[in-house]
């Protein structure tokens, strides 16, 4: 199998950034930042953050601020937070074993196996969506169970070459992204349909059988950027578990039989102590997360005085000006393409 794949991948790879120079550090952050993120996203990113962080010495010495800043909309913010804590648990080498590296923040099965076979040339197999999707087809496997996936990786193990484990996992991925997708197959181009069952079957996009897509749900917020002489406050999410480290505007859930005006009323006060009386409506927005969307009523609040204020959050009292030198949701972005309108 393997010659056949990697014939294919030596004329037809992508040429991508983290293939160049590479090193244990920088497969490391190329995985971490392609997880559940497409390759032409994450492509801008790997450059900025390498140009900073060239290795992981200057990464270990970094300040979390700025890692979190370039980081900024690419999502999924826990994925840095593990990269800085487990680089501070990394001493001056690399870890080159599956246990070492299991052990640190945000690494899990995948991303070990593929940096050891990448990296440092090991005999592992990394199986992700894409990897496991080819196998599925291969073997001609429909339903996904324990069992068929435990068959896959079985396969796709004793197939691995010995000689070259990390461009046998890189052919893989390519040929997942490239030729063998879950919603199209370039089959007469792939270098292992002589072997794949799929392929015989002429439907191989229902190996394995498609997940229907869960509806998510759409959530109403309030959210009010409020304003005192010429100053902008914003507060730092405390929650580690979804967008951990970002700054925002005050605001929060509408509750049921609530205005949009009253929510960001009391959302403000809940939040800040403030008392803001009449705010402005500005605008609408909508975003979708990977889980949920929110539905966004968008205000601009000027409280009369701020001597009660009071936050649990960290705070700051900024310029509009100078805003984008923090870390801001996406959605938040959103929000200053409305202020900038009214300019």
């Amino acid at each position: 199998m393997h010659s056949e794949l990697l014939n294919w991948f030596y004329q037809n790879k992508r040429n991508l950034p983290w293939r160049r120079g590479r090193t244990p550090y920088r497969v490391w952050v190329s995985e971490i930042m392609l997880q559940q993120t497409q390759v032409n996203t994450v492509i801008p990113y790997y450059k900025k953050w390498i140009k900073k962080y060239p290795t992981l010495k200057s990464f270990k010495e970094s300040n979390f601020d700025d890692v979190i800043k370039i980081w900024e909309g690419l999502g999924y913010y826990s994925r840095c937070h593990n990269m800085f804590n487990a680089a501070k648990l990394i001493n001056s080498t690399f870890p080159n074993n599956y246990d070492d590296l299991i052990n640190l923040p945000g690494i899990g099965d995948y991303t070990a196996k593929t940096i050891l076979a990448i990296a440092f040339k090991k005999n592992f197999v990394g199986i992700d969506t894409n990897l496991e999707r080819i196998g599925y087809r291969i073997l001609g496997l429909k339903t996904k169970t324990k069992r068929n996936k435990k068959r896959v990786v079985e396969y796709l193990e004793k197939n691995q070459c010995a000689n070259n484990p990390g461009d046998y996992n890189e052919a893989l991925m390519d040929l997942g992204s490239s030729l063998c997708k879950a919603s199209i197959t370039y089959c007469n181009q792939c270098p292992l349909k002589k072997i794949c069952k799929a392929y015989t079957s002429s439907s191989p996009i229902l190996y394995p059988t498609p997940k229907v897509p869960k509806k998510i749900p759409i959530y109403d917020i309030a959210v009010s950027v409020v304003e005192y002489q010429n100053k902008i406050l914003i507060t730092r999410r405390q929650n580690k578990n979804f967008l951990p480290g970002l700054w925002e505007f005050p605001g929060g859930k509408i509750e049921k039989n609530e205005t949009a005006t009253q929510a960001i009323i009391r959302e403000v006060k809940e939040e800040t102590n403030l008392t803001v009386s009449n705010p402005i409506f500005l605008g609408n927005i909508t975003h979708k997360y990977s889980h949920f969307g929110v539905n966004i009523s968008f205000f601009i609040s000027f409280p009369k005085s701020i001597k009660s204020f009071n936050s649990s959050q960290e705070y700051r009292w900024i310029r509009i000006k100078n805003i984008l030198n923090y870390p801001l949701p996406k959605a938040n972005h959103k929000m200053l393409d409305i202020l900038k309108k009214l300019d």
